[in-house]
């Protein structure tokens, strides 16, 4: 197995998802509580591309047996292609989560031990949306799962790695995340329509159909900007965010979205596109956080 068969099983298009909640979450718990340890943020960025390639995989093994992907997938699939043997994406998927696991251990060990319970749940969820005689994967709550585990999941536990806080204030930060991480699932259901309709999956674009689902993506863009307003006006987030989110958003990704069919054939354009939105969205409301951080260490 060569490492553009690896690179493939990872998924890394995917990858921005984990590295996101990580990124926001580290700087928000800088400005809102002045504790951040970077030692800690490299090592929850390294466990996170770990962790969510792993889910990749495991997806791919559950569906690979079942039969579920096509050999028309066999340019993203490298258990279709043959490129990767079944034996040999567990083993990776074992190695993945064994270093993962490493630093969780010692993570908690420097912080909290109910990391070690938080990541444990968040395993179980993982597994069950692949695998089991329902996955998660296959019925339209697979937005919602990804969202909330990932968005508000990922975000609260870091800030609370850097701070130890949790409140309320650490679950609002992160919805905007979730409706984003949401997205991306949407995106690739959307893309995959068909083919999954053909594997017997019930997800939420095969429920509401193309139409529906193509409007609630430019919904959920929309609503990043939308939500940031509020959490600018409940003064959770300082105003230089609002500002950079508006200079910095791709402002043209509604219009791109809408200028094609997507099949599985342009799917690496609506992955792209959502990657693009979600990457931009994020380093802009990164940036205000910043921007904020070094005004206050002036004054």
């Amino acid at each position: 197995m060569t490492v553009k068969s690896i690179i493939k099983l990872m998924d890394i298009k995917t990858l921005v998802a984990g590295g996101i909640p990580v990124l926001l979450g580290s700087i928000y718990s800088w400005y809102a509580f002045g504790q951040i340890n970077f030692v800690y943020l490299i090592l929850l960025l390294v466990a996170m591309i770990l962790i969510q390639s792993a889910t990749n995989m495991i997806n791919d093994y559950f569906d690979y047996k079942r039969g579920a992907d096509s050999k028309e997938r066999r340019d993203e699939k490298a258990l279709v292609s043959g490129e990767s043997t079944p034996k040999q994406v567990l083993f990776i998927i074992f190695i993945y989560q064994f270093i993962a696991c490493i630093i969780g251990v010692f993570i908690a060990s420097q912080t909290s031990y109910v990391i070690l319970l938080i990541a444990f749940i968040g395993g179980m969820i993982s597994i069950l949306y692949a695998f089991g005689p329902l996955p998660i994967s296959y019925t339209p709550l697979g937005e919602i799962v990804s969202g909330a585990t990932m968005g508000i999941g990922i975000t609260t536990t870091v800030i609370y790695i850097h701070s130890g806080v949790f409140n309320l204030s650490t679950v609002l930060v992160a919805i905007p995340t979730s409706v984003f991480i949401g997205t991306i699932l949407l995106s690739n259901n959307l893309s995959d329509l068909e083919e999954d309709r053909e594997a017997g999956r019930k997800t939420l674009p095969i429920l509401i159909g193309v139409k529906r689902s193509e409007k609630l993506w430019i919904f959920n863009v929309i609503m990043l900007l939308v939500l940031t307003i509020v959490l600018m006006l409940i003064n959770i987030y300082p105003i230089a965010v609002l500002l950079s989110a508006i200079l910095l958003f791709p402002h043209n990704s509604i219009s791109k979205f809408l200028s094609y069919d997507k099949n599985i054939h342009t799917k690496g354009r609506t992955m792209g596109l959502i990657g693009k939105v979600g990457l931009k969205y994020h380093l802009s409301v990164i940036t205000g956080l910043l921007i904020s951080i070094v005004f206050k260490a002036g004054v």
